[in-house]
């Protein structure tokens, strides 16, 4: 798999981070919530919505707190530990068990296929191997569908796994993934077939042409042309603001 973008970390970062209200719209999408995306920028503003429960109001600004998590732990290697934090923030004032690691069975809505109950070590082994994948998309991609299909925890692991998938695509340049909100649907469904076969080409072909975006810069403006750009600029309004100073204005 090719790399689709390949930004610099500081431009995938301040990408990410103007696209945040949007991510978390779309992620709230996938989880059912029905909410606009100008309620999501007000909840995420701290505006209380009267339509939404405290459910749905908990889990937007918990998604905005884990952003923000990872956009400060972008160095940390993802591993369980790693997994489970950003569980705990996703889920946290939901569950009670935020966090932790799965141990009852669970039913999948659309499908009677059951996921196994995990183990530290089939999580870390699982993880292990994704992380000997060179390609950076790839491995994120991988990442994201195995904490979706392992179910690793009580709930959130949608939500747990594009955000994790995420970090390790952001501090590889490689752009942010979400999943738009009209494509909910579609993803829905590959992510049943997927669930249920084990088979994930179908939907990594999804992912990776609808559901990761950023840019490119057309070339690198050398660190001499933007100090010369900053001096021009600032010369011209301080001799802007001494005119008009002698005009009396």
């Amino acid at each position: 798999m090719k790399d689709k973008f390949q930004m610099s970390v500081e431009d995938n970062i301040g990408f990410a981070k103007r696209m945040i209200v949007d991510s978390i719209y779309r992620e709230a999408q996938v989880e059912g919530i029905n909410v606009t995306f100008p309620e999501t920028q007000q909840v995420y503003d701290g505006i209380t919505i009267d339509s939404l429960t405290y459910e749905e109001t908990t889990k937007i600004v918990n998604l905005k707190r884990a952003w923000y998590f990872i956009f400060d732990s972008l160095e940390y290697p993802f591993d369980f530990r790693y997994l489970r934090h950003l569980n705990s923030i996703i889920e946290n004032n939901l569950i009670r068990n935020a966090g932790m690691l799965r141990e009852i069975t669970v039913r999948i809505s659309g499908t009677d296929w059951i996921p196994e109950i995990p183990t530290p070590e089939s999580i870390e082994n699982t993880l292990r191997r994704i992380r000997q994948i060179d390609n950076a998309t790839e491995r994120s991609l991988e990442l994201m569908l195995a904490i979706m299909r392992g179910q690793y925890f009580e709930d959130g692991n949608k939500r747990t796994a594009q955000l994790a998938a995420n970090q390790e695509l952001i501090k590889h340049g490689g752009g942010i993934i979400s999943i738009p909100a009209d494509r909910k649907e579609e993803f829905s469904e590959l992510l049943v077939r997927f669930y249920e076969t084990g088979n994930h080409d179908e939907i990594m072909d999804f992912l990776y042409a609808e559901c990761i975006s950023g840019f490119e810069r057309k070339r690198e403006i050398p660190e001499e042309e933007i100090e010369r750009q900053r001096m021009e600029d600032s010369a011209m309004i301080e001799s802007f603001i001494l005119r008009k100073k002698r005009q009396g204005l």
